[in-house]
């Protein structure tokens, strides 16, 4: 089983894109899974999140995406944790945080960010 695995993209959709199009090139996966930390960032957070949600793929929630999901945006959070936080719409935080922790993508193999 080919398994591709995708972590911290941190909103660059564009470096999303380019990573899967390198992968269709290269023959593409049985399956992709996304380790996290997937919106936080001063580029496109919400369109970033809209191509994750439009590919589904199995994914588990990282530090940033708890953050950016849970936390109030004061003095103690990043700048570009607040940046995707006002970016994101409330179903796009819900979802963030549903995100588990981790996932058993295969038997025996343990995703988590």
């Amino acid at each position: 089983m080919r398994i591709a695995v995708l972590a911290d993209i941190h909103g660059n959709v564009l470096a999303l894109d380019a990573v899967l199009e390198d992968l269709r090139l290269r023959g593409g996966a049985d399956l992709t899974v996304n380790l996290g930390d997937s919106v936080s960032g001063p580029l496109w957070p919400r369109e970033t999140m809209e191509r994750l949600q439009a590919l589904n793929l199995p994914t588990v929630r990282g530090n940033h995406d708890r953050r950016v999901a849970a936390d109030p945006a004061d003095e103690t959070m990043w700048a570009s944790d607040v940046y995707a936080q006002e970016r994101l719409t409330e179903a796009q935080r819900q979802a963030l945080f549903a995100q588990p922790l981790t996932l058993e993508i295969t038997p025996g193999v343990i995703a988590f960010h």
